[in-house]
Parts: structure tokens; sequence; C-alpha cells
């Protein structure tokens, strides 16, 4: 009898989904950030969309230890 690999999930973490969180500290970061808040309090998602696809970027770019 051979042995399977394990399934990967049928549904996609929720981590994917979570919106990034700021570094402390960084200003560029934090720009990001804010610029997200106001997107949001301005109800213009695509812009909200937007500061979240630059500041996971940024935290790749920037803050990874790899």
């Amino acid at each position: 009898m051979t042995t399977r690999p394990p399934r990967p999930p049928l549904y996609p973490s929720y981590e994917k989904y979570r919106p990034p969180a700021p570094t402390d500290g960084c200003e560029a970061c934090q720009e990001l950030a804010a610029r997200r808040s106001a997107a949001q309090t301005a109800f213009d998602y695509s812009a909200v969309s937007d500061a979240n696809v630059r500041l996971r970027a940024h935290l790749l770019d920037a803050h990874s230890s790899t």
C-alpha cells in the first residue's frame, strides 16, 4: 500500500485576506496605513486596496528577514 501526500486545505487561509499591519517605527509603513485609513473614511475601496498592495510590497521589501 502506498501513502498519499497530505491534501492541501479546501479553503485558503483567512490570513491571506487580512489587511497588512504596519511596522511600528517605520515612516513608510505609517504613511501607507494613513493613506488606507483616509481611503476607508472616504469609502474609496479601490484606494484601500491599492494601499494594502503597496503596504504588503513594502513589508516584503523593507522588513522581510529572508
